[in-house]
């Protein structure tokens, strides 16, 4: 992971939107029920057609996030490759 996207998470927008996921998930893992040392993964990644730039990490539709634990978030990332799509931004 690069060090502008880790910036990215430490903002305030960022913030607001992981405690927006992590309370419609229960505050728990999706996949195992953990309910400690919880990450929200992003599903597929959207990156703009027209300049190429990634979709800020809390412009997401919610229905692209989901709560995971460290465990099975590193899990997936180990064994599936996350999508990107190009949108267009009007």
């Amino acid at each position: 992971m690069n060090t502008n996207y880790n910036r990215l998470l430490l903002t305030q927008q960022w913030y607001q939107k992981r405690k927006l996921i992590l309370q419609r998930d229960g505050n728990k893992c999706r996949n195992c029920g953990a309910t400690s040392n919880l990450n929200i993964h992003h599903k597929q990644y959207h990156k703009a057609e027209q300049t190429g730039d990634y979709l800020l990490p809390w412009k997401y539709n919610d229905d692209y996030l989901i709560t995971l634990c460290e465990k099975c978030h590193k899990a997936g990332h180990a064994n599936y490759k996350v999508p990107t799509f190009n949108i267009n931004h009007n």
